[in-house]
């Protein structure tokens, strides 16, 4: 009877052990995947931080690509602006001429 007794009591100490070691288990098992998650959110979280930076160094290589090629552009405008502004200004006092005889004549003051 002894033998019985100590094995039920062993029984039941197992029984115990394994209630608790799937306990613990479960327990575990929550808290790999909570990390696993936060793991994964600070990965999306580096990924687009590393995305956002690489596009905007992007973005400014553009930036100084386009204002280099538009330097000559922008030069030849700058040329050609003042070209047109001198020719202006070498025909101004023949426009006025002509305004000054066109008023006269109109008003009849010729």
């Amino acid at each position: 009877m002894f033998l019985a007794i100590e094995a039920l009591r062993a029984v039941r100490e197992t029984e115990v052990s394994a209630v608790e070691m799937r306990r613990n288990a479960r327990v575990e098992a929550r808290q790999i995947v909570e990390r696993a998650e936060a793991e994964g959110e600070a990965l999306v979280a580096k990924t687009v931080k590393e995305a956002r930076q690489a596009a905007e160094e992007m973005l400014a290589r553009a930036e100084a690509e386009a204002a280099e090629e538009a330097k000559p552009i922008h030069q030849e405008a700058e040329a050609v602006s003042a070209r047109i502004r001198e020719e202006a200004k070498q025909r101004l006092p023949d426009a006025v001429a002509l305004i000054v005889e066109r008023i006269v004549k109109a008003n009849g003051c010729s």
